[in-house]
């Protein structure tokens, strides 16, 4: 049988037959090894997939989630913030909203588990509302990988100088065209036909740095009101041909300034990154 979606974000009228609603902000953390991302998409394992496969016959509908945003195959997240509306019927009591967490901590966990579920005001947007996020990516820079952190960090076996990765990373600072980075998204054959200028690619970088966190482990950390596509692995790819040697700290204005992705490096792969946290106002 074919459930009835609860639209989040739309402005279309409630299905007929919904009842009254109420707006959920559901909070999970997950290992992104094994999916093929965060958004739904068909025949393919993804995160909010599986959320809406446990959550539905819970919800008596299927919820129509919201993310702050999405993360790629292989991208984990230690907080990671979903909305969707669900029928108030079924959410009566604080006790209802923690049956939500159990059932997807039960059904989904480990790879996937709720942090927290709780009421939202009734226009609260996981995306729209969202002024911040902040991601982590790790790189094992030891000459032998490991089998406790190969899920969650990049091996690059030749040493890395963290002192010139460090340099590199003031000229991310402030707002940029990060073009060079950041993968540009495809417009389809009618916004084409219509004229629709190209998405823009401008983004604010509010801190950026590396650190040492000994053993070998070193992390990335940057925080900044949006990213584009691959554009936080860019950068890491970018500073590892830094350290490498292969390029310079110096280089980066002028990548920054050339727009193009040529310019750049290849992206670090994906499951050294972690979306680590989401903030609000």
């Amino acid at each position: 049988m074919v459930e009835r979606s609860l639209s989040v974000e739309s402005s279309g009228p409630v299905p007929s037959g919904a009842g009254p609603l109420v707006r959920v902000r559901l909070t999970i953390a997950y290992d992104g090894t094994d999916f093929r991302g965060l958004a739904p998409n068909a025949d393919v394992r993804t995160v909010v997939g599986e959320l809406v496969r446990v959550l539905t016959p819970v919800l008596g509908a299927e919820p129509d989630i919201v993310m702050s945003g999405r993360t790629d195959a292989g991208v984990h997240a230690r907080t990671q913030v979903l909305s969707f509306d669900a029928p108030r019927d079924r959410l009566s009591d604080s006790a209802a909203f923690d049956g939500i967490a159990r059932v997807i901590n039960r059904r989904l966990g480990p790879e996937i588990v709720a942090t927290s579920v709780e009421e939202a005001p009734a226009g609260f947007s996981a995306r729209f509302d969202a002024n911040g996020r902040r991601y982590r990516y790790r790189v094992n820079n030891s000459p032998t990988p490991s089998p406790f952190s190969a899920r969650f960090s990049w091996w690059v076996p030749e040493p890395l100088n963290l002192a010139v990765m460090q340099l590199a990373c003031d000229p991310f600072l402030g707002e940029h065209d990060f073009s060079s980075f950041c993968k540009r998204p495809k417009l389809s054959k009618e916004d084409v036909a219509a004229g629709q200028p190209p998405a823009s690619l401008t983004r604010r970088i509010d801190e950026a740095r590396w650190s040492d966190q000994g053993h070998g482990q070193f992390e990335f950390e940057i925080a900044g009101s949006a990213f584009c596509h691959q554009m936080v692995r860019s950068i890491v790819g970018f500073h590892v041909a830094i350290g490498r040697g292969k390029r310079s700290p110096g280089e980066v204005r002028s990548v920054i300034e050339a727009r193009d992705r040529q310019a750049a490096e290849q992206p670090a792969p994906p499951h050294g990154l972690t979306l680590w946290d989401v903030t609000y106002p």
